[in-house]
């Protein structure tokens, strides 16, 4: 899908491309989401640009995510999308920058697109030139990360105090959903982590290949890496919470199954005297004196019980129960 952005009459307009004609005048940034072979064909011979294809996007080489070309500069980074779903994933995200348009390709759905267009609308006159447009959708994604980075540690927040909650037990199935969702976090977490690198990495590239850039959109790149800086440093706190929360929610579960496998030992050697005495007079020799008394058989009972009783005391005293 092609949508087109253009300022007219100090308008924001935007208008999807309901056939492939011609390019609107006055177009300022071009969006293409899961654009088709033909949809690319179209864009890169009507702005004499070549629209990175999902395999080049794959590239993790710098000289093949950022690099300069006739039409402009093309610069590929890894943002994440379905933040929300159980297995978010990195899409990448292609910018092609040009003093006259800037073009955007993605495979995926990104929410800080969207946001970004509701606040383009209100103040338009601020984004006429292309590289603080740039610059200002590469904001959005970092604020969509922070925001994420948020929610996160709102998680994180909950599922600490459920895990060392002192007034109801955790069964082993409630921590082993624990080890889950933990990984999960992590598994979000270093993907929000790859795509602040990425985004780092673009902003340096930028600064040092694109001569053009006008004050107020290496203000907003200045702004933007100091943003990464403290992010980088929040995320780096979260990951060793999730470490740690991982580690004691690990614990307590060797703590449980200690304390299963503590049963079954301090029963079995309960059982073992009795279990003593049964074998001595369940051998049935012929000359067992015991065979032939009147009282051998609860002699036998009290001596298993009373020998129970014993082990049961001697821990109660030793404190192991």
């Amino acid at each position: 899908m092609i949508t087109y952005h253009s300022i007219e009459g100090g308008l924001f307009k935007t208008q999807v491309a309901l056939s492939l004609d011609k390019v609107p005048t006055n177009t300022i940034w071009i969006d293409l989401l899961r654009p088709t072979q033909e949809e690319e064909h179209f864009i890169e011979n009507e702005l004499a640009i070549d629209v990175p294809s999902p395999e080049e996007m794959a590239e993790i080489e710098d000289s093949s995510r950022f690099f300069e070309s006739k039409a402009g500069w093309c610069m590929i980074v890894s943002v994440v999308s379905g933040s929300q779903d159980a297995t978010p994933k990195l899409t990448q995200l292609s910018f092609i920058l040009h003093k006259k348009q800037l073009v955007c390709a993605h495979y995926g759905e990104l929410t800080s697109f969207r946001a970004f267009e509701a606040q383009y609308a209100r103040q338009p006159q601020i984004y006429k030139s292309t590289d603080v447009l740039m610059m200002s959708l590469v904001d959005a994604l970092v604020d969509r990360i922070a925001d994420i980075l948020e929610k996160l540690q709102s998680k994180l927040n909950n599922l600490s105090k459920n895990i060392f909650d002192e007034t109801e037990g955790q069964h082993t199935s409630d921590l082993q959903r624990t080890v889950k969702q933990l990984g999960q976090y992590n598994s979000l977490l270093a993907k929000l982590s790859d795509s602040l690198l990425s985004i780092k990495r673009m902003l340096i590239f930028c600064k040092q290949s694109v001569d053009w850039l006008t004050p107020t959109a290496k203000t907003k790149m200045h702004a933007i890496e100091l943003d990464i800086g403290s992010l980088a440093d929040y995320h780096a706190r979260m990951s060793s919470e999730i470490t740690f929360l991982l580690d004691a929610t690990l614990g307590l579960i060797n703590i449980e199954q200690n304390g299963i496998i503590k049963v079954f030992s301090i029963a079995a050697v309960l059982f073992l005297p009795p279990t003593l005495v049964g074998t001595v007079y369940g051998m049935n020799f012929h000359e067992m004196p015991e065979l032939n008394w009147a009282f051998g058989y609860p002699l036998s009972i009290t001596l298993m019980v009373l020998s129970a009783l014993a082990c049961y005391v001697w821990f109660r005293i030793k404190g192991w129960l």
